[in-house]
């Protein structure tokens, strides 16, 4: 039997981080056109993208709407998609930029919480940009939640895509432990690996050909799958970050990130040889400014290990 492991590395620009504004709980004013966060931000970009082909490895780089306004971004996917054979994607995280609340007048950015209206009109917008600055349709998409409305919507008016990131709450039975009066909460409990979505429910695999939305869903992270029966799955994936956040690392090393890693590998004997995993580290995990208390030298040394294995 011949084994193929499947890896998908994400890597996408935030050129206006989400963790711009969780600053501002420390006391910080907001300025969601930081040039500091956002060219700090931009260089952990670079180097997420140097160690994947340093590597060898191709990625997938999911341009923001904010990044679409950065020319240096836009130059440097194009580069990368001609040498190195990366994908070139579209992200409908990074919404919240200056230019996004000029134009919605919101300070709102998940695309899952706008009125159907409002999301068809972000869709066909964020979808035009990435046309006028690339020339093609992107084949992969993502957020932290894709409603089903909303892929339906992509995928009859794109029918390019064919792939999404398309939830971040792959923690399943804990759900129940941690949920509080948040619906989106309530509702975690997405698969683990890729699965056909539910033209209904994107949570829900398709029960068969009639419901498949068409597009193949993705989780924003592999978990333990045993950890996430104890404890909280955010500790415990594959995401070098969360490992150093869950304190289950020893001497600066992650042996517990290769263990899972290699456990991910192992399923490939009960599915034909078949194994996948997903590595999604944004921007923010490796930022100096304000989210994490760990050295930066680990952070950085945490996700170079990670993909160098």
């Amino acid at each position: 039997m011949q084994e193929k492991f499947i890896l998908n590395l994400i890597d996408r620009p935030e050129l206006a981080p989400e963790y711009a504004e969780k600053l501002t709980g420390q006391g910080k004013q907001e300025n969601i056109g930081d040039k500091k966060l956002s060219s700090e931000s931009f260089d952990i970009f670079k180097f997420q993208q140097d160690t994947a082909h340093k590597n060898g490895l191709r990625t997938t780089i999911q341009m923001t709407y904010a990044s679409m306004f950065n020319d240096e971004a836009i130059s440097m996917a194009k580069h990368d998609y001609e040498v190195y054979g990366d994908e070139i994607a579209l992200s409908l995280l990074g919404l919240p930029c200056e230019e996004f609340r000029k134009k919605y007048k919101t300070k709102d950015f998940c695309i899952w919480m706008f009125s159907k209206k409002d999301k068809m009109k972000i869709v066909d917008d964020v979808f035009a940009m990435f046309y006028k600055k690339f020339g093609f349709y992107p084949e992969s998409t993502s957020s932290y939640y894709i409603d089903a409305f909303t892929l339906r919507y992509i995928k009859k008016k794109y029918p390019s895509v064919i792939c999404a990131v398309a939830t971040c709450w792959e923690e399943g039975p804990k759900a129940f432990h941690t949920c509080n009066n948040s619906w989106y909460t309530f509702l975690d409990g997405g698969p683990w690996a890729p699965w056909y979505a539910s033209k209904e429910n994107t949570h829900c695999p398709a029960s068969s050909k009639k419901d498949d939305v068409g597009i193949v869903c993705i989780p924003h992270l592999s978990r333990d799958l045993q950890a996430c029966f104890d404890g909280n799955g955010s500790n415990f994936g594959t995401h070098p970050q969360n490992v150093l956040r869950g304190m289950i690392y020893e001497n600066d090393e992650i042996p517990y990130f290769y263990n899972l890693v290699d456990e991910y590998r192992h399923l490939g004997r009960y599915n034909d040889g078949f194994s996948y995993n997903v590595m999604f580290v944004g921007p923010g995990w490796l930022n100096k400014l304000g989210r994490w208390e760990a050295p930066y030298s680990l952070l950085k040394k945490s996700y170079e290990d990670g993909v160098a294995y």
